[in-house]
């Protein structure tokens, strides 16, 4: 039996009966096979990106699953539905294994940590960190009191799963170890490795038979160089002016601080010590102060995720306090749990008490809130409250942490340095630092400090950048920045939503803020360099949640254009419209955005809170309207012009609908009926769709004009719920996703190349257009006081491993030239034209849409004068180039510079 699949099959297991199997895919499915027939039996399908690895429960009863984005999920055989999600990894899921009595399952996975969950509830019960390196391969003992780990740092180590402690390490393999597995009776470990080496190992003193391939003693691991702890994390949420700010630095560190208004988001670590809890492991909390203008909402969604409680405050000196906590509600309701118990706080107390206090106090009855009153410049009931936070935070369901004592000792340095102000550093200079900070007893490998950076990246504690080796040790720099974009974009008179992305890159933006007090003050800026950079990251952050979209020249964000619909243009009938529940902003844009890019409904026009698109083949107008209510809710309607195909409707419409399921809460949909016999739309579209869940396609409606009968299951309803319309869907879903992808990796170039050519004090700008041009940056190069002297180059940018091949012959890259106009183009430049080219790991070509990208190398040659030889100054036709790059580095540029300024070699000249 052989299927072929169009992605890479990335992991196969067979059933418990021997019968069935089960294959994982690039293509974000799970799918059943019988064996004997071949036939497949069920798709799984949930998973947004590739799925990784596969694993069959002991009973045969689930399944598991863990994919490219970082989630697991588990899924029943019988109904095929998806019955939990297990949500934690910050990388890529590579292993899974079920426990013995199927109540417990283990995953491994590329942010080099190992997670124990609980099956019925979901719950991470344990994170094991201790690998430096992606883990590979994870497995259980067969008693299930053992696990194993396999990692590409080269080591295994066993866990007691029980109490989370690392009993041994192996550490003798010289490559990525790639597979781990257990023996029968468990006495026995084995693992195979990147080079071709396996090896067997003794456990528990176990001394194996002469004939093992490999037996090596293991390492005893734990003990004294390893603990335990366990975070809990905290938001303080409500509207600006609340004493946010300055109850954190109370809570945290016992003294009040002042400060101004936050920008964005950031965060505190408020250590616990002295406190019973669970002998051995320490306590912490996290302190999460976010800002509390609306426009700092859509940043605020990338951190509230896993909140143990939240102090939902007000400024006790205003009068109307209870529209802004409404707010706030909606906003948490569709980002936190339920279950995280919520506190209403008083704050600034210490000023006045203008609120309604019983008003206040009813609201927080009414909605099972906790109720204080603080003063975080007089300490007034701050010690209340404390008090109140740990024992309300529920310890015993956060997830215990085992880690290496340097990890630890790393990453609180880490925090200081960041809670010092220090905001951007490069790995370099990190790792310089920490060795002066740390005692000369402490060592650390790259290896090691790479993985204390990814755990405390994965919360957004801080960020590590896509581009260069930069670290943001205050990620909450990019809110502010993103902010800045906001209020330009607001205060622009036209309303057009969008901003030419030089003026983003060269910091043209408002820097004012109003105060509550109506005073207008500048905000804070990083020094030019690390704004350049910090702009660099915020516009890449944009883009990547989709909350806007790059045409030609300029950033385009749906949620902020103002102007209205010009009403000469009469909107079509809607055909079908949603109501919903969620964060309206966010769900608009990045509906926008993935429809813009999907490749089936090209963009044609942006309104207030409306989108216009067209049909590829008629041209024909369809588009969406958001309509808000007062109650926060919205209802976004779906209509098309006269000629519009159904089947073209249909998957507009189940396009949006998954969107929605992704995005919003209590998702209802609506059909808009149209009476056959007189033309009369069904007025009471929520009685009709009642009527068609109850009877199916039997359902109708009496029309109240003709009082003839409606049929609600026509030919647009057969439609939806069809594997056709849902295969249609998906593959616009991986066109967009696809599109995005290389607009992305696009751009990470673009930022890469930037980072570089500026380390080298030299100045460069990116030159957007229209697409593929020929040209994408401009170089300046600099003196020695670092200003402009009109020398330039221009590059020719290009990423992705399929833009060279290698030619058989004679083992030469070759660049092939797809538009012979970049030719004529390039030989009429004054100046040096140079082709860059990023390429990334091997796989990246096959897992395209998964993985996270990282260059591996960036690559780059003068084409100007190698064409004029090559063409005879334009004579000959040339189709390619043979590519023969030097790497894009420090020294490199240097070099050009020199070359280009007549100086000499010397790289202070």
């Amino acid at each position: 039996m052989e299927v072929h699949f169009a992605r890479q099959v990335n992991s196969v297991t067979w059933a418990p009966d021997g019968r069935h199997a089960i294959s994982g895919s690039a293509d974000s499915t799970v799918r059943l096979w019988d064996m004997v027939s071949g036939e497949c039996l069920k798709v799984f399908e949930g998973h947004d990106t590739g799925v990784r690895c596969v694993a069959w429960s002991r009973d045969g009863g689930h399944l598991l699953s863990g994919s490219r984005e970082g989630s697991l999920r588990i899924w029943d055989v019988a109904t095929g539905r998806c019955v939990r999600v297990l949500e934690g990894h910050s990388g890529s899921v590579n292993s899974v294994a079920w426990g013995p009595n199927n109540r417990h399952v283990l995953s491994g996975a590329a942010d080099s940590t190992v997670r124990l969950w609980e099956v019925d509830n979901g719950r991470c019960m344990r994170v094991l960190e201790g690998h430096a390196g992606a883990v590979n391969s994870v497995a259980y003992s067969p008693d299930g009191r053992h696990a194993l780990s396999g990692s590409s740092d080269n080591t295994v180590r066993m866990w007691d799963v029980d109490s989370g402690h690392c009993a041994m390490a192996f550490d003798t393999h010289t490559a990525d170890v790639v597979s781990v597995a257990w023996n029968a009776d468990g006495q026995a470990a084995l693992s195979g490795a990147g080079n071709g080496v396996l090896r067997v190992w003794r456990v528990r003193d176990l001394v194996l038979p002469s004939q093992a391939i490999a037996a090596t003693p293991a390492r005893e691991a734990g003990g004294a160089d390893e603990l335990q702890y366990t975070n809990a994390k905290v938001l303080l949420v409500g509207d600006s002016g609340a004493g946010k700010t300055g109850l954190t630095g109370r809570l945290a560190r016992g003294r009040f601080t002042a400060s101004d208004s936050t920008s964005g988001t950031w965060c505190m670590q408020w250590l616990l010590s002295g406190l019973s809890y669970e002998q051995g492991i320490e306590r912490e909390i996290w302190l999460w102060d976010f800002g509390g203008q609306a426009d700092q909402r859509i940043i605020h969604q990338l951190y509230m995720e896993k909140a143990a409680l939240i102090l939902l405050m007000f400024d006790a000196d205003r009068e109307d306090v209870l529209p802004g906590l409404r707010d706030w509600q909606q906003a948490l309701r569709h980002n936190v749990s339920a279950e995280a118990r919520r506190f209403l706080v008083a704050g600034r107390t210490d000023v006045g008490f203008r609120f309604h206090r019983e008003r206040i106090k009813r609201f927080a009855e009414e909605n099972g809130h906790l109720y204080f009153e603080t003063s975080a410049r007089e300490g007034r009931g701050c010690h209340d409250l404390k008090q109140a936070i740990l024992e309300n935070i529920p310890w015993e369901y956060i997830e215990k942490r085992t880690s290496p004592r340097i990890f630890k000792t790393i990453r609180d340095e880490i925090v200081r340095m960041r809670d010092e102000g220090i905001a951007l550093v490069t790995f370099k200079e990190l790792r310089e630092v920490l060795r002066q900070r740390l005692s000369a007893e402490i060592s650390f490998t790259d290896a090691t400090l790479e993985t204390v950076v990814s755990l405390l990246d994965g919360p957004g504690v801080i960020k590590e950048l896509e581009f260069g080796t930069y670290i943001l040790l205050r990620p909450e720099w990019i809110n502010g920045y993103a902010q800045a974009v906001i209020r330009t974009l607001r205060a622009d008179p036209r309303e057009l939503g969008c901003m030419p992305l030089r003026s983003i890159a060269e910091g043209k933006l408002i820097f004012q803020t109003r105060q509550p007090d109506g005073e207008i003050k500048e905000v804070d800026r990083l020094p030019e360099a690390e704004e350049r950079v910090v702009l660099q990251a915020m516009e890449q952050t944009m883009l990547k949640r989709s909350l806007c979209l790059r045409q030609g020249d300029q950033l385009v964000f749906p949620s902020h254009f103002g102007r209205d619909r010009p009403e000469v243009r009469k909107l079509p009938a809607a055909f079908v419209s949603y109501r919903f529940q969620g964060f309206l902003d966010d769900i608009y844009a990045t509906l926008v955005v993935k429809l813009a890019h999907c490749g089936a409904f090209p963009l044609r026009d942006l309104w207030r809170d409306a989108a216009d698109f067209e049909t590829l083949a008629e041209h024909k107008r369809l588009g969406i309207k958001l309509a808000r209510e007062a109650d926060g809710r919205g209802e976004l309607k779906v209509y098309c012009e006269h000629g519009v195909l159904p089947n073209e409707q249909v998957i507009l419409a189940s396009y949006i609908h998954e969107h929605l399921q992704t995005k919003a809460a209590d998702i209802v949909r609506l059909r808009q009926y149209i009476c056959p016999h007189c033309g009369t739309p069904v007025s009471s579209r929520e009685v009709a769709m009642e009527r068609l869940a109850e009877q199916g396609e039997t359902a109708d409606i009496l029309c109240v004009r003709c009082e003839r009968r409606v049929p609600l299951w026509d030919e647009m309803e057969k439609r939806f719920g069809s594997r056709e319309v849902q295969r249609q869907v998906r593959a616009l879903r991986a066109a967009e996703a696809l599109h995005l992808d290389d607009r992305r990796k696009a751009g990470m170039l673009v930022a890469e190349v930037s980072a570089r050519i500026r380390s080298a004090d030299q100045k460069c700008f990116e030159i957007p257009g229209a697409e593929d041009e020929g040209i994408d940056m401009e170089v300046e190069f600099t003196d020695q006081d670092g200003n402009g002297t009109g020398k330039r180059m221009y590059l020719q940018l290009k990423a992705g491993n399929s833009h060279l091949r290698r030619r058989k012959e004679d083992g030469a890259e070759v660049f092939q030239i797809k538009n012979p106009r970049w030719v004529e183009y390039w030989l009429k430049q004054p100046v040096p034209v140079m082709l860059v080219i990023g390429t990334f790991p091997e796989d990246d070509e096959r897992l395209r849409g998964e993985a996270e990208i990282r260059f591996t190398d960036v690559r780059w040659m003068e084409i100007r004068d190698w064409l004029k030889r090559a063409t005879d100054n334009g004579r000959e036709k040339v189709t390619q180039i043979i590519f023969e790059g030097e790497r894009l580095d420090l020294s490199s540029v240097r070099r050009w510079r020199n070359r280009m300024l007549g100086v000499g070699t010397n790289p202070r000249s």
